[in-house]
């Protein structure tokens, strides 16, 4: 793997982003599996056939890919996710009142990125039934068409049965959703969707493995494109919701990228190159989304399978990255942050390892033993650089990222820290419930 030169003008789609993390994300559920990729497309079918503009359906498609961050996202909403897949279908009378409250947490995940802002929205409510014109609102608040077109996707998204052909589901699918309108379904929405549903392609396209090609196709006209701040916030929103899914790693994401660019400032990296590093630790655990929580939230050793799991997760890394153009060098850095400069790491052993991922790699060992944990106290200075100095001794990590880190361990402790309670602090989303609507 050979890291590109970082460019001073980073070209990277938001488009292109969005589609990335969708895929990732169907990594977290059995049962998920292209779940947000047929949402977003059958989301942005409709908003299409609504006759919306571009931008509306750009907003259609990202509520599509990330609906359900929150619930998939976070283990104490699993069985919340299995009552949205399998027991609350169309034919449901009534939505269980906690089925909103991912729809909640998933609007905090994504608000605060300004081109999520409106899709944010439109997730908050994507649970509300048009119960005949009522749910044009929910306690209190408008609730936006997008969300409407994202409930009625949601539903189609999981209808078809895998172990038929899809074709000859249609009729029974369309009558299904024709029962609901009105009651479940939005009249205007569900109009839309009798559309687009009398045609065979639109289903063959739904049920197919290359729906990011599809998807691309025909609605990747936006050209929308982040420069490198903006590649960051959403970095960092992305880099949340992957801590979000462990207790016993809720801002290590964050720590990681705080450390990782100031120890590259201190190595005298580029202001670029530093913020890019900075979007690779915030993205360098992306790959354990693949990593059922049993394994990551185990607090004892691993067996030897689950070892081989957790393994994995820089491969997934690698790939769920490599399909971003422009995002190549973030890429290399945040997926060899397990390797060894011995050659004895994980999974790609390279030859060379680029700085960037040297930096993450003792940023990532440094976070991981110092940030407390729900089973243990971090280490504190004097343990941390045993451990660390350990591993410059066996030949695994480098020895001169270590030695700035030891001159300035006090300035760094503490940017790290101050970086993860403020990332903590907007993850904490439930706490004593102040941040939930009223029920």
């Amino acid at each position: 793997m050979n890291a590109a030169t970082p460019s001073k003008d980073i070209d990277v789609k938001l488009f292109s982003m969005v589609l990335c993390f969708s895929r990732a994300i169907d990594f977290l559920h059995p049962k998920i599996s292209e779940h947000h990729l047929r949402v977003a497309y059958v989301a942005s079918c409709l908003a299409e056939e609504l006759g919306l503009g571009q931008g509306q359906i750009q907003e259609a498609l990202i509520a599509g890919a990330l609906h359900d961050v929150a619930a998939v996202s976070s283990a104490m909403h699993f069985d919340l996710f299995d009552d949205a897949l399998t027991r609350y279908h169309v034919s449901t009378r009534q939505i269980p009142d906690h089925l909103h409250l991912h729809g909640w947490e998933g609007y905090l995940l994504l608000r605060d990125f300004a081109p999520f802002a409106k899709a944010a929205s439109a997730i908050r409510f994507h649970h509300v039934n048009w119960d005949f014109g009522h749910g044009r609102e929910f306690e209190g608040e408008q609730v936006p068409l997008t969300s409407h077109i994202l409930h009625l996707a949601d539903r189609i998204a999981v209808l078809p049965d895998d172990d038929r052909h899809v074709l000859e589901q249609v009729a029974g699918i369309r009558q299904a959703v024709a029962t609901g309108t009105g009651r479940w379904f939005m009249p205007a929405v569900a109009a839309a969707f009798d559309g687009i549903s009398e045609k065979e392609s639109f289903w063959l396209d739904l049920t197919s493995r290359h729906k990011e090609e599809i998807i691309s196709r025909r609605f990747g006209g936006s050209k929308v494109s982040l420069d490198l701040d903006g590649l960051y916030q959403l970095a960092r929103i992305f880099g949340k919701i992957i801590d979000y899914r462990s207790p016993f790693t809720a801002a290590h994401s964050s720590g990681v990228a705080a450390t990782s660019e100031e120890l590259a400032h201190r190595l005298g990296m580029s202001p670029t190159e530093r913020r890019l590093i900075g979007v690779a630790g915030n993205l360098h655990d992306i790959g354990k989304l693949a990593v059922p929580t049993e394994i990551l939230d185990k607090p004892g050793r691993l067996t030897p399978q689950e070892m081989f799991i957790i393994r994995q997760h820089p491969y997934y890394t690698h790939r769920i990255l490599s399909t971003v153009p422009g995002l190549e060098t973030v890429n290399t850095w945040a997926s060899l942050h397990h390797e060894r400069l011995d050659g004895r790491g994980y999974p790609f052993r390279p030859r060379e390892l680029p700085l960037g991922s040297r930096i993450i790699a003792v940023a990532d060992i440094f976070t991981a033993i110092t940030e407390n944990r729900p089973y243990r106290r971090g280490m504190d200075r004097m343990q941390c650089l045993a451990v660390l100095d350990q591993l410059v001794a066996e030949g695994a990590i480098d020895g001169d990222v270590v030695a700035v880190l030891r001159h300035d361990f006090d300035q760094i402790h503490h940017i790290r820290r101050r970086s993860q309670s403020a990332h903590a602090s907007d993850s904490d989303m439930t706490a004593a419930g102040a941040l939930l609507p009223s029920a």
